[in-house]
């Protein structure tokens, strides 16, 4: 990833004047340049001069750190899934949500695979690898950022929610978080991001005591602690009663409102007595329940909730004084649940789920624009 430290130390390195650096900097991050050779306000011969040092390898002047590969788009525009490539090819990826309110919100990866295997997330059937470098987590961003862009749109949110357990890999979130907030790169207001955790409970308390407001989110998916540990494992190292202190610590020291994410799997976590049971383990807390229809993927075990049952499963939460929504689903037609991108690029999945066999020209065209 560029930084404005490095261009400056490049540009002292080719007797080139300083100002270069912040030119450069507001291209790429500010209006959207892809590429050095975009950039209007360089002359042709530092054009070249930065594309030859770019393309010989300087890490300076790497304008990304992902390389987009693969996409699928939904055919309302809606929903645009995009496969990167990282620099040891291994495979992330990350979604682009365009909400009708306005909304222009990107999910983004935090590790290579996931070894938290939920037993309803596709992510959990690839094969964790590593934990991804904060310039690998801000690039996705930067790169929906600069997508957006050139269709004359603005980025306004952003969520660690896709492949992978941000809070592992806690301390490049946290350097992430810094640079995506940072004016010289997008200037996000902390408000505008969300940070979803499966549930790590001493991460939690120590996010509370970090000195800005993003949001946060626990993928809870269960009220009970028997049931939570049956589709969630990592229930057996974190217990719902020490859980549920961490988040009351969070409400407590932050003063903001948590969100409960609550996946609806059909004969699993959807009956009236899971909604009861729900809303008796948060009620009184500073909470939002947000129910998330299931998007299909390829474990054949686990169906989503009918609507009516979304609807009365909501009912008796507001009943019981919880506001509760139900999340508008995106990108159904192009398999937009977590993981299931980079599943397909990892190995051959069923006929019910769209083939790639068109990714090498997709590829292409990703590449020139």
């Amino acid at each position: 990833m560029l930084t404005l430290e490095n261009l400056k130390t490049f540009c002292a390195a080719h007797d080139i004047p300083a100002f270069r650096a912040k030119q450069i900097m507001q291209a790429v991050f500010q209006e959207g340049a892809e590429s050095f050779s975009d950039i209007s306000t360089l002359s042709a011969p530092l054009k070249k001069l930065l594309e030859e040092k770019a393309g010989a390898g300087a890490p300076e002047l790497q304008i990304s750190t992902v390389k987009p590969t693969a996409q699928e788009v939904s055919s309302d525009n809606s929903t645009v899934k995009i496969l990167f490539e990282l620099p040891d090819g291994a495979t992330i990826e990350g979604v682009l949500m365009r909400f009708n309110d306005g909304r222009r919100t990107v999910c983004i990866s935090s590790e290579v695979g996931c070894p938290l295997k939920c037993k309803f997330c596709a992510s959990g059937t690839l094969r964790f690898k590593r934990s991804l470098t904060w310039e690998e987590m801000a690039d996705q961003v930067m790169y929906f950022s600069r997508y957006l862009k050139r269709q004359k749109e603005e980025l306004n949110h952003v969520v660690y929610m896709g492949i992978g357990e941000p809070f592992r890999n806690y301390t490049n979130l946290m350097k992430s978080l810094q640079t995506i907030m940072d004016p010289q790169y997008i200037g996000l207001g902390a408000r505008k991001i969300t940070v979803s955790t499966a549930g790590i409970a001493d991460k939690i308390k120590q996010f509370a005591d970090e000195p800005f407001q993003v949001n946060l989110a626990l993928s809870l998916h269960a009220p009970t602690q028997e049931l939570r540990e049956k589709i969630m494992p990592i229930a057996l190292r974190f217990k719902l009663p020490e859980l549920m202190e961490a988040v009351d610590y969070y409400i407590k020291t932050t003063k903001r409102r948590i969100s409960f994410e609550y996946v609806m799997l059909k004969g699993v976590n959807d009956s009236a007595e899971c909604a009861h049971q729900l809303a008796k383990l948060i009620k009184g807390m500073l909470c939002h329940v947000n129910l998330i229809p299931y998007n299909a993927t390829d474990i054949e075990e686990m169906k989503g909730s009918e609507k009516q049952t979304i609807r009365e499963f909501q009912d008796i939460l507001n009943e019981a004084g919880i506001p509760a929504t139900t999340r508008v689903s995106l990108g159904q037609d192009i398999a937009a649940a977590c993981g299931q991108l980079a599943n397909k690029a990892q190995k051959p999945v069923t006929s019910a789920i769209p083939s790639y066999k068109n990714a090498p020209l997709l590829k292409k065209k990703l590449l020139k624009k």
